[in-house]
């Protein structure tokens, strides 16, 4: 189904793909096969994908967000409710999220993001960009401000704020950041221009900018206390 103009959906289940090019407002949940938008996205209720999700325009969803296969916004997005992705999630816009996001596959962040709730991924988090997280970021590897940190970062102190905790299976490497909790991982980096309010928790191996400001001495824990992400 593809909207070109102006129109109207009620809630459906909807047996094709969805195209959005002009101005579209769905009233009510909504399940598609796909979904792609380069317009504008107005939805009252929870949007279901069972594949991939696109757009590069205003998307306005009030409700939980589902998708079997990659979501992925460089435009203007808000989601109301909380994010359950199968695939990757990428944001390369202006994102606001009501809560939390989940992305078996992969999160990965350029642009302006704010998110009221967790961060979870059974692989990567990557986040560049301005963002504040308020609440835990849990994945196998997480890199916060790295390739900001290899430019050499001109404008604010602190344009990555997390509320929450902290927690890497193998890797944790931030930079420019605040961290209101604990960080914890195998192999823990703490970067320039970084604040952790909380405890650092390592495996392996530890690394901490002599302009970093930590409130504790680093922990090193045993294989044991590991941090899992539980499928």
């Amino acid at each position: 189904m593809k909207i070109s103009g102006s129109g109207k959906l009620s809630g459906m289940v909807l047996k094709d793909s969805l195209a959005v090019s002009g101005s579209a407002k769905i009233e009510g949940d909504f399940e598609c096969e796909g979904f792609r938008s380069s317009g504008s996205l107005r939805a009252e209720g929870d949007l279901t994908v069972h594949g991939d999700v696109k757009s590069s325009g205003s998307f306005r969803l009030s409700g939980n967000l589902k998708a079997k296969g990659n979501a992925k916004f460089s435009g203007s997005t808000t989601i109301g409710q909380s994010t359950k992705i199968d695939g990757t999630f990428g944001n390369s816009g202006s994102l606001r999220a009501g809560a939390k996001i989940e992305a078996d596959q992969g999160i990965r962040f350029s642009g302006s993001s704010k998110v009221e709730g967790e961060l979870v991924s059974h692989e990567i988090i990557e986040i560049e960009g301005s963002s504040t997280i308020r609440g835990d970021i849990k994945a196998y590897d997480v890199l916060i401000g790295v390739q900001t940190a290899i430019r050499g970062k001109r404008g604010a102190k602190h344009p990555y704020i997390v509320s929450g905790s902290i927690y890497g299976v193998d890797t944790v490497d931030i930079n420019y950041a605040i961290v209101e909790g604990d960080v914890k991982g195998r192999h823990v980096v703490i970067g320039k221009r970084t604040e952790i309010a909380g405890n650092v928790y390592y495996i392996d191996s530890i690394k901490v900018h002599e302009k970093a400001v930590l409130a504790n001495e680093p922990i090193q824990i045993s294989e044991k206390n590991e941090y899992r992400i539980e499928k």
